[in-house]
């Protein structure tokens, strides 16, 4: 796999901005207004198209403390972006013949744990591994998210880890941890670390200077944007102390990562086997065909065939669409907490471009709230059994708001009656009324959610489960008692967590759905905590 030249990228840049469409930067203005402000946190938008950079800027302040104004120098924590690199690791050696996508992962890390299945690298490449997703195993086991996580304390927790979320490849769940575990396959196959690796074939041969895989996160990084995060109106500083790389923790700016995207669409142009691979998605083990590749997403947007992915930790908010066929790519990283980034402004910027194939005589809507009946939003409220876990469905001020439990709560926007935009995702959640009036279910990612009534526990049902519980998985203690006739879960570090219950032996809460255990005489000797991307973490009563 050969990397263009520094010069020739250069170039491109020059002739790329001599060639910059008048109209172009005025409509970007106007659309990233906003942003262009000196109190707020802003974002860097690229768009390259034929190959060439026809817009770079950057919009609002890096640093509220300075007044630091965002320019495509600007260096983003870009998250999740990082995965296609780390993609492009494991595509590049099975290229060379070091690995194969079907090979035992204990074959590189034979110190993981021998699960009842084997889990190949492939699993791990399309999230269908079963492996839990540290942010959620790690809050359980009494992180934060405002303190270090380091990449030696994920590994860790899947050295730990004591049965899989479910059989490989039988379910496609985001999985963090699996990235992080391809990155070590790569030190171990490689010899190099993997910010060593990373730099040496693919950062210093696009020159691209401002751009590392932080493993020390006292490092100083020139030129960083800090995060940030709204409330009431102002902002406040978002700490990100990770060092996960691999599947997160990429720093770079607008200006490399454009060197990125267009070395990756000549790379497919060319038809370069690494690349072209990278596009390979996963199936289940039923057929099922699973949409992740290495690090990216493929699919359709408004008829077009794409390739994105984005990136949200801390106040970073970070995504880049490409539409390989049209040679169009759009780039935006932000550093305010603002998940309209990807949806929304990534939607308003492609529409300068393409039109809406799926509705070819109109132009790309904007979404638009309609107003719906309050004694019909009330029909929806509820809690809903969704995948593993449950879903709360609340109304605030006619807003119906979706909540994963153990999950920030999020609003959405009315398109009719019965279907609402969960704008954070980009998504639609449709709910079904039965012929006699009721609601018991909605659709959301092609998957039901059935509507369900909580048990009421009873006191004498509470003192049951009163108790202390210890997980050797995680290391971690909890402490169950009874406040107010409610259910409290109490960690030492993270405080208390109000429980309801959901059915019998079952309550949910912020930290998630906990089910009690009972022995053959109905004690209750333990409980399982899941989550979105975690399942049935084991907890013992100790007494």
């Amino acid at each position: 796999m050969r990397i263009a030249s520094f010069l020739s990228l250069l170039l491109v840049f020059e002739v790329a901005h001599a060639q910059t469409l008048p109209s172009i930067p005025l409509k970007m203005d106007s659309l990233f207004k906003g942003y262009n402000q000196s109190a707020g946190p802003g974002c860097a938008v690229a768009i390259i198209q034929n190959g060439q950079v026809i817009f770079s800027k950057g919009y609002g302040m890096g640093n509220l403390e300075y007044t630091i104004p965002v320019t495509s120098k600007t260096v983003f924590d870009v998250a999740s972006l990082a995965k296609q690199f780390t993609g492009f690791a494991i595509s590049t050696l099975v290229q060379e013949g070091k690995i194969t996508l079907s090979d035992d992962i204990r074959k590189y890390l034979p110190e993981l744990p021998r699960f009842a299945q084997t889990i190949t690298i492939g699993h791990l490449v399309h999230h269908t591994s079963g492996i839990r997703d540290w942010p959620e195993a790690l809050m359980a086991a009494g992180w934060r998210y405002s303190e270090l996580c380091s990449f030696q304390d994920i590994m860790h927790m899947v050295k730990n880890q004591r049965e899989l979320d479910f059989v490989p490849g039988t379910e496609e769940s985001y999985s963090n941890s699996g990235y992080n575990i391809l990155a070590a396959l790569v030190e171990k196959v490689s010899g190099q670390t993997f910010p060593a690796w990373t730099s040496e074939h693919i950062f210093k041969p696009l020159q691209m200077t401002s751009t590392l895989f932080l493993d020390d996160n006292g490092r100083v990084i020139p030129n960083l944007a800090y995060s940030y995060y709204s409330n009431q109106d102002i902002f406040l500083k978002s700490t990100d102390v990770l060092t996960a790389y691999g599947s997160s923790s990429l720093y770079t700016s607008l200006e490399d990562m454009a060197k990125w995207v267009i070395h990756f669409q000549q790379a497919l142009e060319t038809k370069d086997p690494v690349f072209i691979r990278m596009l390979d998605t996963g199936k289940l083990n039923n057929g099922e065909k699973v949409s992740y590749g290495f690090g990216l997403e493929t699919g359709t947007y408004n008829g077009y065939s794409t390739i994105v992915h984005t990136g949200a930790w801390a106040g970073y908010r970070t995504i880049i669409r490409n539409f390989p066929d049209e040679k169009l790519s759009v780039i935006i990283l932000s550093n305010g907490d603002d998940n309209s980034i990807n949806n929304q402004y990534m939607a308003k910027v492609v529409s300068l471009f393409l039109t809406d194939k799926t509705k070819p005589s109109t132009p790309v809507p904007t979404i638009t709230s309609v107003k719906v009946n309050p004694e019909r939003l009330k029909k929806y409220v509820g809690l809903y059994k969704w995948r593993p876990g449950e879903v709360h469905i609340s109304l605030e001020k006619d807003t119906i708001r979706f909540q994963f439990i153990g999950e920030d709560s999020y609003p959405t926007i009315a398109l009719n009656d019965s279907t609402f935009m969960l704008t954070v995702a980009g998504l639609p959640i449709v709910f079904h009324q039965s012929k006699g009036g009721a609601v018991n279910s909605f659709t959301f990612k092609d998957r039901l959610g059935k509507k369900f009534t909580p048990h009421s526990a009873s006191a004498d049902e509470l003192k049951t489960y009163v108790g202390t519980y210890f997980s050797q998985e995680l290391q971690a203690e909890y402490t169950v008692g009874i406040q107010a006739n409610k259910l409290v879960v109490r960690h030492f570090r993270r405080g208390d967590f109000p429980m309801s219950s959901n059915m019998k032996d079952e309550f949910t809460g912020d930290l998630g759905v906990v089910r009690f255990i009972r022995n053959n005489r109905q004690q209750v000797r333990g409980f399982n905590l899941s989550g979105e991307r975690v399942r049935n973490i084991y907890f013992d009563k100790k007494h």
